[in-house]
């Protein structure tokens, strides 16, 4: 609830401090798009990590050598808090990429800039998590500097297709961890470092 409240409050200022940008984003999302993506965020994907976690259950064996990484939980409070990073990160990419635009930047140098920077925000989990941690989180969201601009500028209502992408990837990475099997001796070793 901390979490989710923090960001929201970021998100609320974004708001305020660029309203015509964030009327833009969010002009092509229909009366619609938001019933659907309200409970898709607030129930579907939080049942879907309960569900995941009864019926697969976390990946005891990788909590053991990741305990921080809360995503191997499967537990419901994570997918819950990850709402308002989500959408705090939407807003201040859509924001500046509606900045760009209307600077008439090109949609490949948008492209670019954002590849690159969402790289440099996620090269401190090398350093907080590990390798492995450090590669699936900057490598995921380097394809998200090609997916979110293609979406914003392309797409009408395009914002609520990132932010789903965007949780989506979330809700993959707790399953497939889940399902990850327990790898031999030498796998361990070269991957995991123990």
């Amino acid at each position: 609830v901390r979490s989710l409240l923090y960001f929201g409050a970021w998100g609320t200022l974004i708001v305020f401090l660029f309203p015509t940008e964030m009327h833009a984003l969010f002009s092509g999302v229909t009366v619609l798009g938001y019933i659907l993506l309200t409970p898709l965020f607030l129930v579907i994907f939080p049942l879907i990590y309960r569900f995941a976690r009864i019926h697969i259950g976390a990946p005891e064996w990788l909590l053991n050598v990741f305990p921080q990484q809360n995503i191997l939980t499967l537990e419901e409070s994570y997918i819950v808090a990850k709402i308002g990073d989500v959408l705090f990160q939407q807003f201040v990419a859509g924001v500046m990429i509606f900045l760009l635009t209307s600077a008439s930047v090109p949609y490949p140098v948008i492209v670019g800039v954002f590849v690159v920077l969402f790289m440099i925000a996620h090269i401190y989990i090398f350093r907080t998590a590990g390798f492995m941690w450090g590669m699936h989180y900057t490598s995921y969201a380097m394809l998200g500097g090609f997916a979110f601009p293609f979406f914003i500028i392309f797409i009408p209502g395009g914002i609520g297709y990132a932010m789903v992408l965007h949780m989506l990837f979330y809700v993959i990475t707790a399953i497939f961890f889940a399902k990850f099997p327990h790898p031999d001796r030498t796998a361990s070793e070269d991957i995991l470092g123990v």
